[in-house]
């Protein structure tokens, strides 16, 4: 419409004021027509809170957190089993193995236990002992790895033989071993000496293999048994031991083993401890033994 055009007055522009709020109240009379049905509404839907967790008793929740996710490895897979996994995995790269919790977690430390007692057994007797030192023991589903590293080249190289040639019920130890080359460990700190070291990659031929069955290449037992030592029991129980402080009575000189003797009255002195006689009348009483011999006990009867 042209601003220069009239607007339009009377009638026309009432119905144009209009028309939007009676479209507006068309629209509600046809939806309240059409939706809201006859009657009473139905009640509104209560909806009910979700159940709350019953509370655990005082101490459940900590033993919860304290179990373990898994199920601790006590039984040895079946020989057919392991030669699949064996075939499965040996071909594959170290870090492509998957893990299998309960089995890595028992068999990480029978590694540690099994260079150490290999390494005390090969360097019996040397003085000072080498110092080679195991690290890095990871553990998959059926193989290990695990870092040897020592100050000198000779006494890792000897141990990798021993460990190596370690048997078990006449059978070698273990189905795959696999050490990389022997190389210089990289200097942590500018002024070290420097260290040898070598990766080995390695798979038991059977599931826990126990310590006291494994031998070395010798046949002599990887760990010797303990012998211990058995007391000799004391033919006399009743005789008092060499060193044993005396039970007598405590005087001004110290202990004593014995009773402590009278001292003797002094000469020509009567003795405090003699008894008045008891003897009849007209008869003369026997002397005190504790008495002097001049000195004689008269009865009650008698005149001087």
């Amino acid at each position: 419409m042209n601003s220069l055009e009239p607007r339009p007055t009377g009638r026309p522009a009432l119905v144009g004021w209009l028309l939007p709020f009676l479209c507006v109240s068309a629209a509600l009379i046809a939806h309240w027509v059409l939706s809201v049905p006859p009657g009473p509404l139905p009640p509104p839907v209560v909806k009910e809170p979700p159940p709350k967790p019953s509370p655990l008793p005082a101490g459940d929740e900590d033993d919860d957190k304290d179990k373990d996710p898994f199920e601790p490895f006590t039984a040895p897979r079946a020989e057919s089993l392991l030669a699949q996994l064996h075939e499965a995995y040996d071909g594959v790269a170290f870090k492509a193995e998957p893990t299998f919790e309960a089995w890595s977690v028992a068999h990480r430390p029978l590694i540690t236990q099994v260079i150490t007692a290999t390494r005390l057994q090969t360097f019996k007797g040397v003085v000072p002992s080498p110092s080679v030192s195991t690290s890095n023991v990871e553990c998959h589903t059926v193989r290990c790895r695990f870092t040897l590293s020592s100050s000198k080249q000779e006494d890792l190289q000897t141990l990798l033989d021993a460990v190596a040639a370690l048997q078990i019920d006449g059978a070698p130890l273990w189905h795959t071993w696999k050490p990389d080359d022997i190389a210089e460990e990289p200097a942590k700190r500018a002024n070290a000496k420097p260290r040898m070291r070598t990766q080995v990659l390695v798979s038991f031929s059977r599931d826990l293999p126990k310590i006291d069955q494994i031998k070395l290449q010798s046949g002599a037992p990887l760990k010797p048994a303990t012998i211990t030592p058995v007391k000799v029991p004391n033919p006399n129980p009743s005789a008092m031991p060499t060193g044993t402080p005396p039970t007598g009575p405590l005087g001004p000189g110290g202990a004593t083993t014995g009773p402590r003797p009278t001292p003797a009255p002094p000469t020509g002195a009567t003795s405090s401890t003699a008894r008045p006689s008891t003897a009849p009348p007209g008869s003369t009483a026997p002397a005190s033994s504790t008495a002097h011999p001049s000195s004689t006990a008269k009865g009650p009867g008698h005149t001087p």
